[in-house]
Protein backbone atom coordinates (compact mmCIF):
# COMPACT_ATOMS: atom_id res chain seq x y z
CA UNK A 1 0.00 0.00 0.00
CA UNK A 2 2.89 2.38 0.45
CA UNK A 3 4.63 2.17 -2.98
CA UNK A 4 1.38 3.33 -4.47
CA UNK A 5 1.91 6.87 -2.20
CA UNK A 6 5.39 7.24 -2.59
CA UNK A 7 5.52 6.96 -6.73
CA UNK A 8 2.71 9.92 -6.21
CA UNK A 9 4.28 11.84 -4.21
CA UNK A 10 7.76 11.36 -6.27
CA UNK A 11 5.78 12.69 -9.14
CA UNK A 12 3.87 15.54 -7.36
CA UNK A 13 7.33 16.01 -6.30
CA UNK A 14 8.50 16.02 -9.73
CA UNK A 15 10.64 13.29 -9.15
CA UNK A 16 11.31 10.45 -11.69
CA UNK A 17 12.87 6.76 -11.45
CA UNK A 18 16.16 6.81 -10.62
CA UNK A 19 17.34 3.35 -10.81
CA UNK A 20 20.54 2.81 -12.81
CA UNK A 21 19.41 0.21 -16.14
CA UNK A 22 22.09 -2.68 -16.38
CA UNK A 23 24.80 -2.75 -18.82
CA UNK A 24 24.97 -5.31 -21.51
CA UNK A 25 27.32 -8.70 -20.53
CA UNK A 26 30.71 -9.34 -21.51
CA UNK A 27 31.73 -5.76 -22.39
CA UNK A 28 35.55 -4.96 -21.71
CA UNK A 29 36.79 -3.71 -18.21
CA UNK A 30 37.59 -0.17 -19.18
CA UNK A 31 34.06 0.23 -21.42
CA UNK A 32 31.82 -1.40 -18.68
CA UNK A 33 33.33 1.48 -16.80
CA UNK A 34 32.59 4.39 -19.11
CA UNK A 35 29.22 3.19 -19.82
CA UNK A 36 28.51 2.52 -16.24
CA UNK A 37 29.65 6.58 -15.98
CA UNK A 38 27.86 7.28 -19.29
CA UNK A 39 24.53 6.10 -17.84
CA UNK A 40 24.88 7.31 -14.07
CA UNK A 41 25.21 10.85 -15.56
CA UNK A 42 22.07 10.50 -17.78
CA UNK A 43 20.07 9.44 -15.29
CA UNK A 44 21.02 12.14 -13.14
CA UNK A 45 20.41 14.23 -16.32
CA UNK A 46 16.37 12.83 -16.51
CA UNK A 47 15.95 9.27 -15.57
CA UNK A 48 16.03 5.43 -15.95
CA UNK A 49 14.21 5.45 -19.03
CA UNK A 50 16.33 8.05 -20.69
CA UNK A 51 19.70 6.18 -19.87
CA UNK A 52 18.24 3.13 -21.58
CA UNK A 53 17.38 4.89 -24.39
CA UNK A 54 21.46 5.88 -24.63
CA UNK A 55 21.71 2.03 -23.90
CA UNK A 56 19.25 1.84 -26.96
CA UNK A 57 21.00 3.94 -29.04
CA UNK A 58 24.18 2.91 -28.68
CA UNK A 59 23.31 -0.44 -29.37
CA UNK A 60 22.88 -0.16 -33.11
CA UNK A 61 26.34 -0.23 -33.07
CA UNK A 62 27.45 -2.35 -31.10
CA UNK A 63 29.66 -5.28 -33.05
CA UNK A 64 28.51 -3.53 -36.24
CA UNK A 65 30.41 -4.24 -39.32
CA UNK A 66 33.35 -1.71 -39.89
CA UNK A 67 32.97 -0.41 -35.93
CA UNK A 68 35.86 -1.48 -33.93
CA UNK A 69 36.77 -1.13 -29.74
CA UNK A 70 38.10 2.41 -30.31
CA UNK A 71 35.60 3.90 -33.12
CA UNK A 72 32.68 2.29 -30.73
CA UNK A 73 34.10 4.01 -27.34
CA UNK A 74 34.24 7.11 -29.59
CA UNK A 75 30.51 6.56 -30.40
CA UNK A 76 30.13 5.99 -26.83
CA UNK A 77 31.49 9.10 -25.60
CA UNK A 78 29.91 11.22 -28.01
CA UNK A 79 26.24 10.20 -27.64
CA UNK A 80 26.50 10.82 -23.64
CA UNK A 81 27.92 14.34 -24.53
CA UNK A 82 25.13 15.05 -27.15
CA UNK A 83 22.20 13.39 -25.07
CA UNK A 84 23.64 15.47 -21.92
CA UNK A 85 22.57 18.98 -23.91
CA UNK A 86 22.49 22.11 -21.78
CA UNK A 87 19.12 23.66 -21.90
CA UNK A 88 17.92 26.12 -19.05
CA UNK A 89 17.43 22.63 -17.47
CA UNK A 90 20.74 21.22 -17.60
CA UNK A 91 22.40 24.88 -16.94
CA UNK A 92 20.67 25.60 -13.74
CA UNK A 93 21.70 21.68 -12.15
CA UNK A 94 25.26 22.63 -12.73
CA UNK A 95 24.98 26.02 -11.61
CA UNK A 96 23.21 24.97 -8.37
CA UNK A 97 25.62 21.95 -8.09
CA UNK A 98 23.44 19.57 -8.40
CA UNK A 99 24.80 18.06 -11.33
CA UNK A 100 28.45 15.88 -9.59
CA UNK A 101 28.37 13.28 -12.48
CA UNK A 102 28.22 16.22 -15.58
CA UNK A 103 30.91 15.95 -18.00
CA UNK A 104 33.73 18.22 -17.61
CA UNK A 105 33.67 18.56 -21.47
CA UNK A 106 29.87 19.86 -21.14
CA UNK A 107 29.38 21.81 -18.00
CA UNK A 108 31.40 24.79 -18.19
CA UNK A 109 28.50 27.30 -17.46
CA UNK A 110 30.81 30.98 -16.99
CA UNK A 111 29.05 33.65 -18.17
CA UNK A 112 30.30 37.03 -18.59
CA UNK A 113 29.41 39.34 -14.87
CA UNK A 114 27.79 35.99 -13.94
CA UNK A 115 24.49 36.96 -15.71
CA UNK A 116 22.99 34.05 -17.31
CA UNK A 117 21.35 35.82 -20.34
CA UNK A 118 18.93 32.74 -21.69
CA UNK A 119 17.13 33.71 -24.97
CA UNK A 120 13.40 33.92 -24.46
CA UNK A 121 12.54 31.12 -27.33
CA UNK A 122 14.98 28.96 -25.58
CA UNK A 123 12.58 29.43 -22.14
CA UNK A 124 9.48 28.65 -24.52
CA UNK A 125 11.02 25.73 -25.84
CA UNK A 126 10.72 24.27 -22.26
CA UNK A 127 7.04 24.00 -22.36
CA UNK A 128 5.40 20.81 -24.32
CA UNK A 129 5.05 21.00 -27.75
CA UNK A 130 1.95 22.23 -27.84
CA UNK A 131 1.90 25.32 -25.34
CA UNK A 132 5.29 26.21 -26.58
CA UNK A 133 4.09 27.07 -29.89
CA UNK A 134 0.76 28.57 -28.11
CA UNK A 135 3.02 30.74 -26.35
CA UNK A 136 5.85 31.64 -29.44
CA UNK A 137 3.09 32.92 -31.38
CA UNK A 138 1.56 35.47 -28.61
CA UNK A 139 5.01 36.05 -27.61
CA UNK A 140 5.92 36.87 -31.72
CA UNK A 141 2.60 39.25 -31.57
CA UNK A 142 3.88 41.27 -28.84
CA UNK A 143 7.41 41.10 -30.67
CA UNK A 144 9.80 39.99 -27.49
CA UNK A 145 10.38 35.78 -28.84
CA UNK A 146 13.78 36.83 -29.76
CA UNK A 147 14.45 39.11 -26.30
CA UNK A 148 16.39 37.69 -23.36
CA UNK A 149 16.48 36.93 -19.80
CA UNK A 150 19.00 38.46 -17.41
CA UNK A 151 19.70 35.68 -14.25
CA UNK A 152 22.22 36.88 -11.88
CA UNK A 153 23.96 33.71 -11.13
CA UNK A 154 25.01 35.29 -7.89
CA UNK A 155 21.84 36.91 -6.18
CA UNK A 156 19.21 35.15 -4.78
CA UNK A 157 16.60 35.76 -7.30
CA UNK A 158 18.51 34.58 -9.65
CA UNK A 159 18.90 31.40 -7.74
CA UNK A 160 14.99 31.71 -7.28
CA UNK A 161 14.66 31.74 -11.02
CA UNK A 162 17.26 28.62 -11.86
CA UNK A 163 15.20 26.21 -8.85
CA UNK A 164 12.58 27.01 -11.25
CA UNK A 165 13.79 26.28 -14.01
CA UNK A 166 14.93 22.73 -12.75
CA UNK A 167 11.26 21.95 -12.45
CA UNK A 168 10.96 21.78 -15.83
CA UNK A 169 13.06 18.47 -15.77
CA UNK A 170 9.92 16.70 -14.68
CA UNK A 171 8.57 17.48 -17.90
CA UNK A 172 11.58 17.66 -20.22
CA UNK A 173 10.63 14.69 -22.29
CA UNK A 174 7.55 16.13 -23.65
CA UNK A 175 9.33 19.66 -24.31
CA UNK A 176 9.43 21.34 -27.75
CA UNK A 177 13.53 21.51 -26.74
CA UNK A 178 14.06 17.66 -26.05
CA UNK A 179 12.13 16.87 -29.51
CA UNK A 180 14.64 19.07 -31.68
CA UNK A 181 17.24 17.63 -29.66
CA UNK A 182 16.27 13.79 -30.34
CA UNK A 183 15.98 15.02 -33.68
CA UNK A 184 19.32 15.90 -34.27
CA UNK A 185 20.68 13.02 -32.31
CA UNK A 186 18.75 10.80 -34.49
CA UNK A 187 20.08 12.26 -37.34
CA UNK A 188 24.02 11.85 -35.85
CA UNK A 189 23.46 8.70 -35.57
CA UNK A 190 21.45 7.49 -39.05
CA UNK A 191 24.47 9.41 -40.77
CA UNK A 192 26.75 7.29 -38.80
CA UNK A 193 24.78 4.39 -40.37
CA UNK A 194 24.65 5.57 -43.72
CA UNK A 195 28.17 6.23 -43.56
CA UNK A 196 29.25 2.54 -42.48
CA UNK A 197 27.38 1.50 -45.59
CA UNK A 198 28.34 4.04 -48.08
CA UNK A 199 31.94 5.32 -46.79
CA UNK A 200 33.36 3.44 -44.34
CA UNK A 201 36.46 5.37 -44.94
CA UNK A 202 34.82 8.23 -43.84
CA UNK A 203 33.06 6.77 -40.57
CA UNK A 204 35.35 8.00 -38.03
CA UNK A 205 34.91 11.53 -39.14
CA UNK A 206 31.02 11.45 -39.40
CA UNK A 207 31.03 10.11 -35.88
CA UNK A 208 33.35 13.15 -34.98
CA UNK A 209 31.57 15.73 -36.67
CA UNK A 210 29.10 16.39 -33.70
CA UNK A 211 32.24 17.51 -31.48
CA UNK A 212 31.08 20.50 -33.61
CA UNK A 213 27.73 20.84 -31.41
CA UNK A 214 28.37 22.41 -27.94
CA UNK A 215 27.82 25.13 -25.46
CA UNK A 216 24.74 26.43 -24.42
CA UNK A 217 22.21 29.41 -25.36
CA UNK A 218 23.02 30.72 -28.48
CA UNK A 219 26.40 29.15 -28.65
CA UNK A 220 24.65 26.15 -28.69
CA UNK A 221 21.82 27.33 -31.93
CA UNK A 222 24.71 28.21 -33.82
CA UNK A 223 27.10 25.19 -33.23
CA UNK A 224 24.10 22.79 -34.16
CA UNK A 225 23.06 24.94 -37.71
CA UNK A 226 26.75 24.86 -38.13
CA UNK A 227 26.91 20.52 -37.87
CA UNK A 228 24.03 20.57 -40.11
CA UNK A 229 25.84 23.10 -43.10
CA UNK A 230 28.70 20.22 -42.81
CA UNK A 231 26.30 17.48 -43.22
CA UNK A 232 24.00 18.78 -45.57
CA UNK A 233 27.08 20.31 -47.46
CA UNK A 234 29.06 17.56 -47.46
CA UNK A 235 28.71 13.60 -46.13
CA UNK A 236 24.73 13.71 -47.41
CA UNK A 237 25.57 14.58 -50.99
CA UNK A 238 27.84 12.21 -51.30
CA UNK A 239 25.96 9.30 -49.87
CA UNK A 240 23.43 10.70 -51.76
CA UNK A 241 25.32 10.34 -55.15
CA UNK A 242 25.01 13.80 -55.74
CA UNK A 243 28.63 14.80 -55.04
CA UNK A 244 31.53 12.82 -55.56
CA UNK A 245 34.45 13.24 -52.90
CA UNK A 246 37.27 10.49 -52.76
CA UNK A 247 38.85 12.61 -49.83
CA UNK A 248 35.57 12.76 -47.40
CA UNK A 249 36.94 11.71 -44.36
CA UNK A 250 39.45 14.81 -44.56
CA UNK A 251 36.90 17.09 -45.50
CA UNK A 252 34.94 16.37 -42.69
CA UNK A 253 37.92 17.09 -40.71
CA UNK A 254 38.86 20.74 -42.07
CA UNK A 255 34.71 21.81 -41.71
CA UNK A 256 35.11 20.33 -37.96
CA UNK A 257 37.92 22.37 -37.30
CA UNK A 258 36.88 25.48 -39.09
CA UNK A 259 33.82 25.27 -37.21
CA UNK A 260 35.41 24.95 -33.68
CA UNK A 261 37.71 28.02 -34.62
CA UNK A 262 35.03 29.96 -35.30
CA UNK A 263 31.64 29.78 -33.76
CA UNK A 264 30.03 32.37 -36.35
CA UNK A 265 30.35 29.90 -38.94
CA UNK A 266 31.83 32.23 -41.68
CA UNK A 267 35.31 30.03 -41.73
CA UNK A 268 33.20 27.08 -42.12
CA UNK A 269 31.43 28.38 -45.25
CA UNK A 270 34.37 29.41 -46.63
CA UNK A 271 35.93 26.03 -46.24
CA UNK A 272 33.20 24.41 -47.40
CA UNK A 273 32.85 26.39 -50.28
CA UNK A 274 36.94 25.57 -51.69
CA UNK A 275 36.41 21.90 -50.91
CA UNK A 276 32.84 21.71 -53.13
CA UNK A 277 34.63 24.17 -55.54
CA UNK A 278 37.62 21.29 -56.05
CA UNK A 279 34.92 18.51 -56.14
CA UNK A 280 33.57 17.04 -58.60
CA UNK A 281 29.64 17.04 -58.63
CA UNK A 282 27.74 14.15 -60.64
CA UNK A 283 24.27 13.60 -59.95
CA UNK A 284 23.74 9.56 -60.38
CA UNK A 285 20.65 8.62 -62.67
CA UNK A 286 17.57 7.84 -60.80
CA UNK A 287 19.28 8.50 -57.51
CA UNK A 288 17.09 8.86 -54.71
CA UNK A 289 16.22 12.46 -53.36
CA UNK A 290 16.54 13.77 -49.73
CA UNK A 291 16.95 10.31 -47.27
CA UNK A 292 18.00 12.20 -44.18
Amino acid sequence: MVKPFEALGNWLLGEDDQQIPPLPQGLPGDLAQALDRHVRMLVEFQNTDYAALYLDRLGRFHERRGVGAGLFREIADLLALRMSFNDPVRVSQIVLERAPLADPANSTIDPPNSVYRPEIQELVAMFPRDQAETIADALAWVGIVRGRMRVRLDGKRGRVRLRLFVRFRRIRPQSLRYARESSSTERWLHMIDRALTKRPDAAAEVVRSIRIVHGFGANHRLSLENWNLVINSLAKPVFDGELVLPQLASALASARSAALNDASGEELRRTIADIRSTAASAVVPGAAGSRA
